[in-house]
């Protein structure tokens, strides 16, 4: 259980430390929440924070069911399990990214922000937890076609079962916590408010300015 995510960085940052090679490393957080935890291990081990926007392509009719993931570069994952069982249409699919993606662009220019430059670099790739996986695993096809180097996918939390599902992903996962029963990740958090685009615009402009 972490008190807040600024306690879940400062640890995640002490657990990153055993990395042996940080050089030419960046950190990639993803918005909203990862964008806190990025900025605290940036802070600590002194390494540059950049954000990628992905977001979770919504089930028709069913908001909260996520049936895959995609970023403003067009690289989309789609769970295959979730897209048979609701016998989903090619429509249905496009439809659901168009929306999106209007969504991720929209974010964007509210945030000022633009693909990171992670060719040949190694990658920390950052969130406040990870439950079905679907967003990082987009997340490492994008920097992938960005010619990243390395990714490491580095979490307080992660599902157990995800992280299995996960491994093809990512040369390294790293996560303080791997609990087997796991419903959201807001509960291994004391404290787990909203995040907004205003807060995530000045954790990213005082962190530019600090380094």
């Amino acid at each position: 259980m972490f008190i807040n995510r600024e306690e879940a960085g400062k640890r995640l940052a002490l657990l990153i430390l055993k990395e042996k090679e940080l050089k030419n490393t960046v950190i990639i957080a993803i918005p909203r929440g990862g964008v806190v935890i990025g900025r605290v291990v940036s802070d600590i081990l002194e390494i540059p924070l950049e954000v990628l926007i992905v977001k979770k392509i919504p089930a028709p009719n069913n908001p909260e069911l996520a049936i895959g993931a995609t970023g403003s570069d067009g690289v989309v994952f789609w769970d295959g399990d979730i897209v048979k069982s609701l016998r989903l249409t090619k429509k249905d699919k496009e439809n659901a990214l168009l929306s999106t993606q209007e969504v991720i662009k929209a974010r964007e220019k509210n945030l000022g922000l633009k693909l990171p430059d992670v060719y040949r670099k190694k990658i920390l790739l950052v969130d406040d937890g990870v439950a079905t996986g679907s967003t990082v695993a987009a997340a490492s096809l994008i920097l992938k076609k960005l010619g990243s180097q390395k990714i490491i996918l580095a979490v307080p939390v992660i599902a157990k079962r995800t992280k299995g599902r996960l491994s093809k992903y990512f040369d390294k996962i790293m996560a303080l916590e791997i609990p087997y029963d796991f419903s959201a990740v807001g509960q291994f958090y004391r404290e787990f408010p909203q995040v907004d685009d205003e807060e995530v615009s000045e954790l990213l402009r005082s962190s530019r300015i600090n380094k």
